[in-house]
């Protein structure tokens, strides 16, 4: 099932004029020089697992650079804090872009991939952006490594990565950079409207209205009777759009109960967050007491099936010494 963030991300990213100003104004000049903006395509095809469709969502653009094919691969995280294994997520759907292309064309060599990561979430983005951080490297081991760098684009509260363009982005840009924040969200709502109304003919505006409010309505926890007043106020030609959308998705089934939905899953959001934390902190103490630089995979595994209460005894026990791990068979006979 198609969850908001994934239908939101892939109605707007699918746009040839978001998907051009995007391209334009973000990736790096020395990019942009080389890629002809007038051969650029749209993939229609998916490459996200479909059990991890609850927090990715991508896009594929195929562009020419350099006069050789190209792609641009963007994949949107809508989890509400960062997800270490993002750039293994992007390994493997670098490489099915490569089969999907060795399928279709007849060329000696493989294409280049530009993978981009489009992060908003509630957490502080604190992952490399090396693939090679990921591995357990060892002296004199680097050439059997595989690795990229992937750019990263963060629209989260913490960054100061600024939103321009043109009216068409930065409306969507806008309404995802917004959309787990709380604090203000009458200014936001506000602010969003106003974009909207910036728009130059009516079924641009509506098209971009009515998709930018469906979303806001379904996982915003925010007021309907005050986002029908900013209408009014604001776009007032709009209200009965607003109203009719409202409708649908209480029709669907999407908007009855959605506070609840959002403050369970918000709820949950966090208390995940603080697993993560909690897992991270544990890692750094045991890292200080063995010379290991990365926990074993099958221990990691343990820890992340543990509750929250575990992993505070075990975070208390590693603080204080009450627990004494000289090697990996300690640090497991005692979570086993």
């Amino acid at each position: 099932m198609q969850t908001p963030h994934d239908r939101f991300f892939q109605d707007m990213f699918d746009k040839k004029i978001v998907a051009e100003e995007f391209i334009k104004n973000y990736l790096p000049q020395e990019l942009l020089e080389l890629i002809d903006m007038d051969k650029l395509e749209i993939s229609k095809k998916s490459f996200v697992s479909k059990h991890l469709r609850k927090y990715f969502s991508d896009v594929v653009y195929r562009v020419q650079l350099n006069k050789h094919n190209a792609y641009v691969y963007c994949l949107f995280e809508h989890k509400s804090y960062p997800d270490k294994d993002v750039s293994f997520q992007l390994l493997k759907y670098m490489i099915r872009i490569w089969e999907h292309h060795q399928d279709h064309y007849d060329e000696e060599q493989l294409p280049l991939v530009i993978p981009l990561l489009i992060y908003h979430g509630e957490k502080r983005y604190n992952i490399g952006k090396r693939f090679n951080s990921m591995i357990n490297t060892q002296p004199n081991t680097e050439k059997f490594i595989p690795d990229f760098e992937y750019l990263l684009f963060d629209f989260s509260k913490y960054s100061d990565l600024e939103i321009i363009g043109s009216i068409q982005l930065q409306i969507v840009l806008k309404i995802l950079q917004t959309s787990f924040i709380d604090n203000n969200y009458d200014k936001i709502f506000a602010d969003i409207l106003k974009l909207i109304k910036k728009l130059n003919d009516t079924k641009t505006i509506l098209e971009y209205f009515t998709t930018g409010m469906e979303y806001i309505l379904e996982i915003k926890d925010y007021d309907f009777d005050i986002m029908h007043d900013k209408v009014n106020l604001i776009i007032p030609e709009r209200s009965e759009t607003f109203m009719s959308t409202a409708n649908k998705l209480r029709e669907e089934g999407k908007l009855d109960g959605i506070k609840k939905g959002i403050k369970e899953g918000r709820k949950e959001g966090m208390k995940e967050g603080r697993k993560q934390e909690l897992i991270e902190t544990i890692s750094i103490l045991i890292k200080d007491k063995l010379p290991i630089d990365k926990l074993p995979d099958n221990l990691e595994s343990k820890l992340n099936k543990l509750d929250l209460i575990v992993l505070r005894e075990i975070r208390t026990d590693l603080l204080k010494d009450i627990i004494n791990i000289e090697s990996i068979e300690d640090l497991e006979e005692y979570l086993n």
